[in-house]
């Protein structure tokens, strides 16, 4: 038997054990692993994206909604709640399929690059920002959300659309001059062919909610068009991280360099009981736990012992020399993190000891 059991091990033998089943020794010695060594890939949808631009991806349009929250919400005069709900690779025949049949889209132009862009903006929520830009904010119940939208108000939903887009501009002009400009409007899903249905595209879903109303805002990115601009987002976005982290390291050891501590070297020590302190008087002598020649001293920073340092004379004056950095924490640490193995040891010892108790009341 192997010297800790995995849990799937443990509850195998403890399943075994209470359907009274006979149990055979061998395969508890030497368990087969049924872990797969293999991952199933796609050839009709290949990862264009790697895990460093989708996180790139994701900080870039996060750090866009807060702008566009606080448009959005002076425009409807009202707090409004933006949030990135998901950013996902797939076809663009998924992608129009994953929206309404009837609903709010918009394409747009990426000049200087060629080709465009989707946005879409499902009637859950389309028809709620143009209630609140028509001044009622409430919904008719009996207005049916599935009807296409009318000349007007497609006229009067531009306006979200216009806030959206200088945003959208704003957050794409640190990565590259990409001008985004409507192109065309439409509410027919089926009407807008921007790329073939087998094309793969970004998909970046934003969630709105105005009052107790939600629906979500959909970006449609064909990776076709902005792969050579992949790199130059991934190496922006995590530059401002680090010059972020550097910036604020920075601060915080020009805060602290101010500060005042008090310092101390103890040169020797001994303990004494109250009484004997009590019955001090003068020319009593203390005897401390060093003997006269001895020259090593502890520095203390605020109360902490730091340094160990050996104490001698400079220009005639006393002073001290230090030695060695004394770190208590990472001891401290370290000294907590071997009583974890320990114990994690000793309970797996226990649970051992129940399995091979069971096997032999088994076996009896």
């Amino acid at each position: 038997m192997a010297e800790f059991l995995s849990q799937d091990e443990i509850d195998a033998l403890l399943d075994i054990a209470e359907q009274g089943e006979d149990i055979d020794a061998s395969p508890i010695e030497k368990p087969i692993s049924k872990e797969k060594n293999y991952s199933i890939y796609d050839f009709k949808k290949p990862n264009r994206i790697t895990p460093e631009q989708f996180k790139a991806f994701n900080t870039m349009h996060d750090k866009m909604l807060r702008d566009f929250i606080t448009d959005l919400s002076a425009m409807l005069r009202k707090i409004v709640d933006v949030k990135l709900y998901s950013i996902e690779q797939m076809t663009y025949g998924e992608f129009i399929l994953s929206i309404p049949q009837i609903t709010s889209l918009n394409t747009l132009s990426i000049k200087p690059l060629e080709g465009r862009i989707v946005i879409e903006c499902n009637p859950a929520i389309s028809h709620k920002i143009i209630a609140e830009l028509l001044g009622s904010g409430a919904i008719n119940t009996s207005d049916n959300l599935n009807r296409e939208l009318t000349e007007i108000e497609i006229e009067i939903l531009e306006h979200f659309y216009k806030v959206f887009i200088k945003n959208l501009n704003k957050t794409w002009a640190e990565i590259s001059n990409i001008n985004y400009k409507i192109e065309s409007r439409d509410t027919n899903a089926n009407a807008i062919q921007i790329v073939s249905d087998h094309e793969i595209v970004l998909l970046v879903v934003l969630e709105i909610t105005v009052d107790e109303e939600s629906g979500f805002l959909s970006i449609c990115y064909p990776i076709s068009y902005f792969e050579p601009l992949l790199t130059k987002i991934v190496e922006k976005v995590f530059s401002e991280g680090k010059n972020r982290k550097s910036s604020r390291k920075q601060d915080i050891k020009t805060l602290i360099s101010g500060a005042r501590m008090t310092i101390e070297s103890i040169m020797a020590e001994t303990e004494l009981t109250a009484e004997d302190i009590l019955g001090l008087k003068v020319d009593d002598v203390i005897v401390f736990n060093k003997n006269a020649n001895s020259a090593s001293a502890k520095i203390y920073i605020n109360k902490k012992e730091k340094f160990s340092a050996i104490s001698g004379i400079s220009n005639n004056r006393k002073a001290i020399q230090l030695k060695s950095n004394l770190d208590r924490e990472k001891q401290s640490t370290l000294d907590i993190l071997r009583e974890m193995r320990k114990d994690r040891e000793q309970k797996a010892k226990q649970r051992k000891e129940t399995i091979e108790r069971l096997l032999e009341e088994k076996t009896k």
